[in-house]
């Protein structure tokens, strides 16, 4: 219960210095890009695991809210106790969306594929291909008038005992535009 008060207050601050740095500073630029390349960073570690996330990406901005795009999924996933041992590379790919509500934050709704490697307990190996559909939301911090940061968190929907993914999942993310 205390990680998830501490990750709260933690989107809570960058929210609030955001809303202050804009205010200081003027209001955030309007993007000016329709072709939005970038990608995001998932890292989530515990006392039996870790598992990282790299996400390439390109967007088409349908309108100055609202993006649509592609993006490829690596992911390392390791988990250890003390009979067990492993570590898996699973990959794939997916469909996004991102609608923009009010100054930065956004709703984000993504639909996932990945080739993931399942180990049973006796340390056998089956590769499957796994169904995700992410729902979510964040908030971007434009530092330009092309390009910014972002932070999301998301829950999947069809998270199952076989998921690489463990809700919520956090994602901080890049985008620039072309």
């Amino acid at each position: 219960m205390s990680r998830r008060l501490l990750i709260v207050l933690l989107f809570t601050t960058f929210c609030l210095f955001s809303k202050v740095s804009a205010q200081l500073f003027g209001e955030q630029p309007e993007f000016e890009s329709k072709w939005v390349f970038g990608g995001g960073l998932g890292l989530g570690f515990s006392n039996t695991g870790s598992n990282i996330l790299i996400s390439p990406q390109i967007g088409y901005m349908l309108n100055p809210r609202w993006e649509l795009g592609t993006r490829l999924t690596y992911n390392y996933f390791s988990y250890k106790d003390q009979f067990v041992k492993f570590s898996t590379h699973n990959y794939g790919g997916g469909l996004y969306t991102s609608y923009d509500i009010f100054h930065g934050l956004f709703a984000h709704v993504e639909n996932e594929w990945l080739s993931y490697e399942i180990v049973y307990q006796n340390l056998e190996r089956e590769r499957a291909l796994v169904h995700s559909f992410f729902v979510g939301g964040g908030y971007r911090q434009y530092f330009s008038a092309k390009g910014y940061a972002s932070f999301m968190i998301l829950y999947n929907l069809n998270e199952t005992i076989d998921s690489p993914y463990q809700n919520p999942m956090f994602r901080i993310g890049f985008g620039f535009g072309l």
